[in-house]
């Protein structure tokens, strides 16, 4: 596996990052902290969380999306495209007649709670200047669709692992330089109320500990496993590495994290990080195991993830930090190749090129993070 051993990190002053697209005054703004979410129910508090599969969604039609978004913006709307862009929520990119984008953001019926937490951690992260597009508008009551939608601001660029392999030297440090100042910035929020995602910081749907959230990551994937799958043996030994490092794992606090900025979710335009785009959940807990998940998805794409390895060195300090890392990107190989129950896409085809790379590196991955190699 590429090494972060030696790494040098000069001194760091906070970087200023990319100006956004000033407000476009025809657009509805959203009171962020004024969301009223009539039918929702208050998280239980418990202390693990799993999720049950759900039906299989058919997309909404390209027509109902135009018709949603002209009743939610009041604007007329010519066009809309879906596009591949994650696997929990349909996307669609919409062109208006005056010539401009927005993103359209559809999800389950039941999952609504995703943008009420997506317009809650807008706010708190624009506060501490993380780039994140501004929401237009917001129906989570099914009234324009038979579906929750968000409509955002289209920021420039395209997700990191799209770009990766066009970028230069000197733009993948520059990438690199705005995720760590994105990453400090983050950083200065609260700690968190426990462990894992949450949609905001009165959500008790937690765990105790950082290994109860690597416990469910893991077993929620091999859940969704073909037997055959669930006899590699780098499932042994991410069970067992799990097992061994439970106590390093205990000892990180509960901070926070974007834990869904990975090689996805990360825009980039010209060498530089213009928007984070997924922020319905902040991560609480260790800030590497993201960085695991960008590391794996890039090589399951390209030959190298240099950019990721530097951002990941001051957290990668000794060999127990670097099995650790190892093991996240093992981890984030298995969900990836899984099919996820609450998803409206599915994995890669297995006999993609694709999904036969994420074999591979699940099977390195994980042996080094049993052997510590």
């Amino acid at each position: 596996m590429p090494s972060v051993r030696g790494v040098r990190q000069r001194p760091r002053s906070p970087r200023r990052l990319p100006r956004r697209a000033r407000p476009d005054p025809q657009h509805r703004r959203l009171r962020d902290d004024l969301v009223v979410l009539p039918g929702l129910r208050r998280p239980e508090c418990r202390p693990a969380r799993r999720d049950r599969p759900a039906p299989v969604v058919n997309p909404p039609t390209e027509r109902a999306v135009l018709r949603a978004t002209r009743r939610c913006l009041r604007r007329e709307a010519l066009s809309a495209r879906r596009v591949p862009m994650g696997r929990s929520h349909f996307v669609f990119t919409v062109e208006l007649a005056s010539g401009e984008h927005v993103i359209a953001r559809i999800t389950r019926p039941g999952r609504a709670e995703c943008f009420a937490g997506f317009a809650y951690w807008r706010r708190q992260l624009a506060r501490v200047g993380v780039p994140v597009p501004r929401v237009l508008s917001m129906d989570l009551t099914t009234t324009v669709l038979p579906w929750p939608i968000m409509l955002l601001e289209k920021a420039s660029g395209d997700d990191l692992c799209n770009v990766y392999a066009d970028l230069t030297a000197a733009e993948k440090r520059g990438v690199a330089d705005d995720l760590l100042d994105i990453r400090d910035r983050v950083r200065s929020l609260p700690p968190g109320p426990g462990y894992g995602g949450v949609a905001n910081y009165g959500d008790l749907r937690c765990h105790p500990h950082w290994s109860d959230v690597l416990r469910e990551y893991f077993t929620g994937a091999i859940d969704q496993l073909t037997p055959s799958q669930r006899q590699r043996p780098a499932v042994g030994e991410i069970r067992g590495a799990l097992r061994e490092l439970r106590p390093e794992f205990d000892r990180i606090d509960p901070l926070p994290c974007l834990i869904d900025a990975t090689h996805q979710n990360v825009l980039v335009h010209e060498g530089r990080v213009t928007a984070i785009v997924d922020l319905d959940e902040v991560g609480f807990g260790d800030a590497l195991y993201p960085l695991g998940v960008a590391r794996a998805g890039l090589l399951a794409r390209g030959p190298e993830a240099d950019c990721i390895e530097h951002v990941a060195a001051p957290l990668c300090v000794g060999p127990v930090r670097r099995r650790v890392f190892d093991l996240y990107s093992a981890i984030a190989c298995l969900k990836m190749l899984a099919p996820s129950p609450l998803g409206v896409t599915g994995p890669p085809p297995v006999d993609s090129r694709i999904a036969i790379r994420l074999l591979t590196l699940l099977d390195a991955f994980a042996a080094a993070a049993a052997h510590g190699e």
